[in-house]
């Protein structure tokens, strides 16, 4: 299950994205929750490691031009990728399976990680590498601004499908 899930990050990232900005609109962090829910968190970690890893060496994975290789670390959105380690992992440390409760704050917790990971690495990029002078304020205007409420409904279909699935796998 942790190959297959990331199978469907690379797939996401290859097929599901469009970029309007600097930071490009993306399906994954739906595949991103629903992992901590469904695999647990070291399992969860491990998948979007393997997805982040692929990506590095190379393949055409991740969500913007070049869409792979080394030189995306200096991408002011690669903190969105290392973030979707550490959320896979939060989501799947809180969640309870079965508890519908557990898993509303696990992917909202989840999705914190996710941002804190992906805005202080957006605003190291700009301000320091890029030598672009920018702000708290001008980073969440780029990064979470034009993005949180979509997130949150991702958010919403993560626990859903997420839940379903684990109904399932124990009925099975």
């Amino acid at each position: 299950m942790t190959s297959a899930m990331a199978a469907l990050m690379c797939l996401a990232g290859m097929l599901l994205h469009w970029s309007p900005g600097l930071v490009p609109f993306s399906v994954l962090p739906i595949f991103v929750l629903m992992s901590g829910i469904i695999l647990g968190a070291e399992y969860a970690a491990m998948a979007m490691l393997v997805y982040l890893v692929l990506g590095l060496f190379g393949l055409p994975v991740f969500s913007a031009a070049p869409f792979g290789g080394v030189g995306y670390i200096l991408k002011p959105t690669f903190g969105f990728l290392l973030g979707n380690v550490a959320a896979a992992y939060v989501v799947g440390r809180v969640y309870r399976e079965g508890s519908l409760w557990w898993a509303i704050v696990g992917v909202l917790a989840g999705l914190v990680t996710l941002y804190l990971f992906g805005l202080s690495y957006l605003y190291i990029i700009l301000q320091w590498v890029l030598g672009s002078p920018t702000s708290v304020v001008g980073v969440l205007k780029i990064g979470f601004i034009p993005f949180i409420l979509g997130d949150l409904i991702k958010a919403g279909i993560a626990v859903w499908i997420g839940q379903e699935v684990v109904r399932r796998r124990k009925d099975a």
